[in-house]
């Protein structure tokens, strides 16, 4: 169904070098140009149709002249005003949506504690990618790139879609400017932005492979390469998050429409679906990375409850109760001569100790091996 849009108010918020950045990187071709109005032209089904760009945003009749362009565009390209609209505003943007598509959601709506979970979830996505964009890890754990958490705080949700529920995700990104062959001697590298969405969307097309890899040999293995492309255990927890709990029912889209103001090579995947099936795998994915990393520069803090040092030894094994991922465990550390005696210290005034270490999961249970910055808490 076609709409006009006739709030000059909405309308007004439409920027004219995006939009003559859109015309531009959609096929029309820049006719002539004036201190107030770009003049583009397109031809279609030898139709040809001419857009007038209106510069200055202060002008009486900009809203106006903005709806006569917007109305010639849609025309143009056979499409709805409301679609162009979208992409008028989101010119200088990668946009991202996440269908979850139930038939408990078909109305569009969703209990308001899906909600909040699904907002996590989507958040813990883009910072998985973000971090991958940075650097491959197996698992990211408490201390996140700050690069990586600035850039998620700058990704904004748009307005949700029908469609079962569908959360749309807007990432800014700076325009491409062509530089001549010989100004330069490699290709330059995208902005952070750009390349946190590419990382998303090529980990999720190599989880989704992954997973179909594990299902027919059965092995770790698919998933243990797909790390080289940007899958973690956090990206694993994401994707499983988004799914829920009714793993029957369920499924999983992701549509990457890119910012045609900087192109992106076709091989980028923009559009990957999860099946059902694939949801368990992905969730024992994440629970085997998780118990074969070490979790380095790792803070522990809590109660000394064991001390084991024979007298002929220069060494004794401690063990603390910490928190381990949200929960209490028990972690054994071998100190040597003071920090052991600063950990017996620690018990006989039964205060708390902390210290910094790599985790390692070792049988059922934990160890910090290379402790350092051992030190007694304050009461």
């Amino acid at each position: 169904m076609n709409i006009d849009i006739r709030d000059a108010d909405a309308i007004r918020t439409l920027r004219p070098l995006e939009v003559a950045t859109y015309l531009r990187s959609t096929g029309w071709t820049q006719q002539s140009t004036s201190l107030n109005a770009s003049t583009w032209i397109r031809n279609v089904d030898k139709a040809e149709y001419e857009a007038v760009v209106p510069l200055d945003q202060a002008m009486r009749d900009y809203s106006l002249r903005m709806g006569d362009l917007l109305h010639t565009v849609a025309a143009a390209e056979g499409r709805s005003q409301t679609e162009v609209y979208a992409d008028f505003l989101t010119t200088f943007a990668d946009v991202v949506r996440i269908r979850i598509d139930d038939p408990g959601l078909k109305d569009g709506t969703l209990p308001i504690e899906a909600n909040a979970q699904i907002a996590q979830k989507s958040r813990d996505l883009l910072l998985a990618a973000a971090c991958s964009a940075t650097e491959f890890r197996p698992v990211w754990h408490t201390r996140k790139p700050v690069q990586a958490v600035e850039q998620v705080r700058r990704i904004r949700i748009g307005q949700s879609e029908r469609g079962s529920y569908i959360v749309t995700v807007i990432s800014r990104v700076s325009p491409a400017l062509h530089v001549p062959e010989n100004g330069q001697l490699f290709e330059p590298e995208p902005p952070f932005g750009r390349r946190v969405i590419q990382t998303l969307a090529s980990s999720l097309d190599t989880l989704n492979k992954a997973a179909d890899s594990a299902a027919l040999t059965g092995e770790f293995e698919s998933f243990e390469q797909s790390v080289s492309k940007g899958v973690s255990a956090n990206l694993c927890d994401a994707v499983a998050g988004l799914w829920g709990e009714d793993e029957s029912q369920r499924k999983l889209e992701f549509t990457f429409s890119w910012s045609p103001a900087r192109p992106i090579d076709s091989s980028t995947p923009s559009h990957v679906k999860f099946a059902a099936d694939r949801i368990p795998l992905i969730r024992e994915a994440s629970r085997v990375m998780r118990e074969h990393e070490p979790v380095g520069d790792f803070e522990l803090e809590g109660a000394v409850v064991k001390l084991d040092r024979q007298p002929d030894q220069s060494t004794g094994i401690v063990t603390i109760i910490g928190q381990v991922d949200g929960r209490p465990r028990r972690v054994k550390l071998e100190l040597g001569d003071p920090q052991y005696h600063i950990a017996v210290q620690a018990h006989d005034q039964e205060r708390a100790i902390r210290c910094v270490g790599s985790l390692v999961r070792e049988g059922r249970g934990f160890s910090l091996t290379e402790p350092r910055e051992i030190a007694v808490e304050d009461e």
